[in-house]
């Protein structure tokens, strides 16, 4: 009897193990696809059709949904399911504004701490996104783009700002696609709001120039304001989301 209860302990173990990684999986794997653009703003999911898409059973799919939707990058409703935000101007504003302090400060950080070869590595990153401009791949530019401004958060060295600047990136997320669908097939209009700004900070970074690597990230992220049509289009999503939700009978949000 001794004998099988020693034998049950580490497999209890082992479950709790499979799980932890199952959950972290999910979590991980929706995070990067909610970052990534894959999702529009007022989007309905549901736990099913995420658990599929993720190739995933419900219960770490629920958990992950869960801790994503308490960082704002969804919306819980009813029956198992959530939407995507859809943020209205003030509220795009106001996540532009955030990024551009929070991330500056990032830069002005980085900006003593970056080594020779990460700039060689931000330098590879850019040319990357201009070869994604030039052959019309938005998906990887969008994903390229973020590993460049991760980069240099990572580079900054403080715990406590990178977890904010990645909450607002899962907030940023709704408008992804918006953005790259305005920018799709223009590519001097992409290199003058993104190339340029990138080259002053590469520039800046490498001159160890704290203010100059703070302003050249402020104005690449409230660069994308001034996009011809970027507000509009927000207007448009956020419309087409009242008009659907007109149709819907209120109910009470569960926990999934």
């Amino acid at each position: 009897m001794r004998k099988s209860g020693v034998s049950r302990r580490p497999r209890k173990v082992c479950d709790s193990g499979v799980r932890g990684a199952a959950h972290s999986r999910a979590y991980t794997v929706l995070k990067e696809a909610v970052l990534a653009g894959t999702f529009v703003a007022g989007e309905v999911v549901t736990l099913r059709s995420l658990a599929e898409r993720l190739s995933a059973s419900e219960m770490p799919v629920r958990e992950a949904l869960r801790r994503l939707t308490s960082e704002g990058a969804f919306e819980a409703l009813p029956n198992r399911s959530a939407r995507v935000p859809s943020p209205d101007r003030r509220q795009v504003g106001q996540i532009l504004e955030l990024r551009a302090y929070l991330e500056g400060r990032a830069a002005a950080l980085a900006a003593g701490n970056m080594s020779l070869v990460q700039i060689d590595y931000l330098r590879q990153l850019q040319h990357d996104i201009d070869h994604c401009i030039e052959t019309g791949d938005p998906r990887a530019h969008t994903a390229i783009n973020r590993a460049f401004h991760f980069e240099i958060v990572r580079s900054a060295d403080n715990p406590v700002l990178t977890p904010l600047i990645e909450t607002l990136w899962l907030r940023s997320a709704p408008f992804i696609p918006n953005t790259v669908n305005l920018l799709a097939g223009r590519p001097s209009l992409c290199r003058r709001l993104g190339g340029s700004h990138h080259a002053r900070l590469i520039q800046a970074l490498q001159a160890r120039d704290p203010v100059g690597a703070e302003e050249a990230m402020q104005h690449d992220i409230l660069g994308l304001s001034t996009l011809p049509g970027f507000w509009e289009s927000l207007d448009h999503g956020a419309a087409h989301v009242n008009r659907h939700a007109s149709h819907r009978r209120p109910q009470t949000p569960d926990r999934y």
